[in-house]
């Protein structure tokens, strides 16, 4: 699967490469960014590569994709969001995002995910986009409301995640949804 560079507004996401290994180390290796995520936090530069290498299977395997968030200005990588479960024969797929701490609150996510939102509907023919959220993480889930996502419920034990069971909220955004929000 191609995935093109999306620019939308001061934003630039684009596929990762290896040159983004101290970026997503610096990412991956903070506690406040996996804090909800299945992976502990990184202690080496190697497993920065070794999560390069993964997105890039995946990708060329067109079972989704991991895009950098960057910032035009800079080039500096401040987080990820992509696809992956990309379910194609129930025209569905799960998206994922992180950011940086310093720059919560600053609607870098609720631009970048709009953006990859926007390219799964109009390039992957996506009908159904899923989010999984773990319900102490307050802030994905009023970045899911902006954006048009709707709770569905809530799974109990859905997933053992560093060494314990957690919950998980479950989200979702139908084309027809979306497609409404851009009615004038």
């Amino acid at each position: 699967m191609h995935v093109p560079e999306i620019t939308v507004g001061e934003l630039i996401l684009r596929p990762l490469k290896e040159k983004d290994a101290a970026g997503l180390f610096r990412l991956f290796s903070n506690d406040q960014v996996t804090r909800y995520m299945d992976i502990d936090s990184f202690r080496n530069i190697t497993e920065a590569m070794q999560i390069i290498t993964h997105f890039q299977e995946r990708q060329e395997a067109d079972d989704g994709f991991r895009l950098g968030i960057t910032l035009a200005a800079s080039g500096e990588l401040v987080g990820t969001c992509g696809y992956h479960k990309w379910n194609k024969p129930h025209y569905k797929a799960e998206i994922g995002y992180d950011l940086l701490p310093e720059y919560w609150g600053k609607g870098i996510m609720t631009v970048a995910v709009g953006a990859l939102v926007d390219y799964g509907f109009q390039e992957m023919a996506l009908h159904r986009i899923e989010a999984f959220v773990d319900p102490l993480n307050t802030a994905s889930s009023r970045l899911l409301g902006r954006l048009g996502f709707n709770r569905e419920g809530l799974l109990r034990d859905a997933f053992f995640e560093k060494g314990v069971f957690v919950d998980a909220e479950i989200y979702s955004l139908l084309r027809a949804d979306h497609e409404r929000e851009y009615i004038w």
